[in-house]
């Protein structure tokens, strides 16, 4: 076992093709904190063991004295005594080994294999040729002369190659090197010529969503921000299923938050890291900067890589927006009006960002600190308005803000200055909120989640044992208070009893990261932002509303839905193969949801439908599962009756029964 210090940790490990008794191990001295990050130090250093990693060596002949950071390791394949190690020290470079790894010569330091070393750090050899390497990086490069000389992967104009910035992954196919597989922040490309063309994989139901929003159209629109991917929006129904060709890209970048304009829907505020916020034009992407700027004798604003955006329900028009002061604009950006004091901690040490990174300056605004990350106004209560910061404050104003007091002081049970993920006030009541925090940067990956009823005097703990994964985000339902939802690191759950009880939501949901959660105000659908797998979409929350207590213990309960649309199906002439990921959209049928106390174990179950005359319309197969059964029903009658002769003129519509006639069936 090779073990250096309680900091340092093994980056990379490579195995020798020819010998697997020799690796060599890039160990790296990394800190990452909230508010700084640092790559390197002395016990950095590369390791080679001969017998299989039960005794190791550290190499030093020809490598960089003094502190290492981020070490890369590939062998060739081709020639296993060939050695390729991207070291960042003072001065990045690349070296290559002839003898692996006793002695080393310095082959380039050229951007294209020092750019950002902590971040991009691969190198891959050439399965048949020992001097080809290629080096992922903001673009991908490759050399054929033992890294000497680099070239970019893959031709391309202006902006480059025709993949996603950003390579982190690649593999040669060895029994065809033609063959490549690369993923970068924006997926998965499979070039069959050695970069000359690029497919993308669209087939992969993949994406790393911070937040998600809606408009109120009809079928309505769902945004959202991806990881490096920009904001995007698409249809939330579309008959024939809903592919990545539906949606629209807004803007460049790292996307966060992204929300409608409630008075112009053709108008969306949107963001990108480090807080820079844009006012865009769904129509014609028209986009103006109206990120607020300090003015002469103001103090920088502060930003986080994540700045919240938060737009009133109490009084459209009016939009929040975070730096380490709160800002408010009743004018979609054209005028700011800074309506609080700093309600950080200001703490210096916590506003270090030019110096970050260590070895290697890192200034991307990701370790931004003392900033206000978390916004929401009462929608009881416009004056009522909440703060949460990355540095562990919780704000309250009751007087549009005057006045602000820092309440996490009454907070029990989290160590100070732990992350404000996420708040929400209560929708029922003024006096109620929200709040969770998220203390895993700092090693705590329990769940915090608060609730308040009393302007923050006092808060009831929520997170019980129930709960698993660092929380983001907690939702009160909109219709029902007792009905409350956190999406954590490792899923989402839900309560019908306000924090008393939690279960799992799963239902095709994964354990994935959930980020951010929206309930649709007339679909009443729960939007949910996954960070890995893309947005989910729980249609029509009614039956859960109705679920209490009292209807847990009855042995079977009908349970309210929302009215279902009788939708004119409509057909896309295309046929698109396998090659793209398609959404599924809502079915075109009418849901008919109750509870089973227990599991129907015997016999059929079926359900009878009237219309309002009392008259039997259709009986369906319904479902026998404990718990929460939903049974969709087409809203048609049965198929007609043909005639033998009838296949001579064939006709779709005798496969299948005509509509009922619109109106209420029970």
């Amino acid at each position: 076992m090779l073990f250096v210090a309680s900091d340092t940790g093994c980056a990379d490990l490579a195995m020798d093709p020819g010998d697997p008794s020799i690796l060599y191990a890039g160990m790296w001295q990394v800190r990452r904190t909230p508010s700084f990050f640092t790559s390197g130090g002395p016990n950095s250093g590369l390791h080679k063991s001969t017998d299989g990693g039960s005794t190791w060596t550290r190499l030093k002949t020809d490598l960089p004295a003094g502190d290492l950071g981020r070490i890369a390791i590939t062998v060739s394949p081709a020639t296993p005594e060939v050695v390729y190690a991207v070291v960042e020290s003072r001065r990045t470079v690349l070296f290559r080994s002839q003898n692996r790894g006793e002695s080393w010569v310095e082959m380039n330091s050229s951007t294209n294999v020092s750019q950002r070393p902590f971040y991009f750090s691969l190198v891959v050899a050439d399965p048949k040729s020992a001097d080809r390497v290629y080096k992922p990086g903001l673009q991908a490069a490759v050399s054929d002369d033992a890294g000497k000389t680099w070239g970019a992967l893959g031709a391309g104009g202006v902006f480059g190659p025709s993949y996603h910035s950003d390579v982190h992954a690649l593999w040669v196919n060895p029994r065809n090197t033609d063959q490549l597989v690369m993923g970068t922040d924006g997926g998965l490309y499979t070039p069959p010529d050695r970069g000359s063309t690029w497919r993308f994989v669209q087939s992969l139901p993949v994406g790393q969503f911070y937040h998600v929003s809606y408009d109120l159209q009809w079928p309505y629109n769902v945004y959202g921000g991806l990881q490096d991917n920009s904001t995007w929006f698409g249809p939330s129904r579309r008959s024939g299923g809903i592919g990545g060709r539906h949606w629209q890209s807004l803007s460049p970048g790292d996307g966060f938050w992204s929300f409608v304009d409630p008075r112009d829907e053709d108008v969306v505020y949107d963001e990108i890291q480090g807080g820079n916020l844009f006012r865009t034009q769904k129509s014609t992407l028209e986009r103006k900067d109206i990120r607020p700027s300090p003015g002469i004798g103001e103090p920088k604003y502060r930003f986080n890589w994540n700045t919240p955006i938060h737009l009133s329900r109490a009084a459209p028009g009016t939009m929040y927006y975070g730096a380490q002061f709160l800002f408010r604009t009743r004018d979609m950006g054209e005028s700011w009006e800074r309506i609080s004091p700093d309600l950080t901690t200001n703490d210096p040490k916590r506003q270090r960002q030019d110096q970050s990174g260590g070895l290697t300056l890192d200034n991307s605004t990701a370790e931004n600190n003392a900033t206000i990350f978390a916004i929401s106004e009462s929608p009881k209560n416009p004056r009522v308005i909440w703060a949460g910061t990355d540095d562990g404050h919780v704000q309250v104003t009751r007087d549009g803000g005057k006045t602000w007091t820092n309440v996490v002081k009454n907070v029990q049970g989290i160590a100070p200055n732990s992350w404000v993920s996420s708040i929400e006030a209560g929708v029922a009541d003024e006096a109620t909120a929200y709040v969770t925090f998220d203390a895993h940067m700092d090693g705590d990956m329990k769940p915090y989640v608060y609730r308040t009823r009393d302007f923050a005097a006092t808060w009831q703990p929520l997170a019980l044992a129930d709960l698993r994964g660092y929380a983001h985000v907690v939702k009160e339902d909109p219709v029902n208070s007792n009905l409350l939802f956190v999406g954590t690191e490792l899923g989402l759950f839900t309560s019908i009893d306000g924090g008393q009880r939690w279960a799992q939501f799963k239902a095709g949901l994964p354990n994935v990261a959930v980020r951010d959660l929206a309930i649709h105000p007339r679909d009443h659908d729960l939007l949910i932002a996954t960070h890995g797998r893309g947005l989910f979409v729980v249609d029509d929350l009614t039956p859960l509303r109705k679920l209490d207590t009292t209807t847990l213990e009855q042995e079977v309960v009908f349970l309210a839905s929302r009215p279902s649309t009788m939708v004119i199906p409509v057909f896309e002439f295309g046929f698109h193969g396998d090659g793209e990921f398609i959404g599924d959209s809502p079915a075109e049928v009418a849901s008919i949801s109750y509870y089973l106390k227990r599991h129907h174990m015997f016999g059929d179950l079926k359900l009878e439908i009237y219309d309002a005359g009392n008259n039997l319309i259709t009986t369906v197969n319904g479902g026998k599962r404990r718990g929460i059964n939903r049974v969709d029903w087409p809203m048609r009658l049965a198929a007609p009756n043909t005639a033998p002769g009838a296949s001579l003129v064939p006709n779709l519509y005798s496969l299948i029964g005509p509509r009922v006639p619109a109106g209420p069936t029970r």
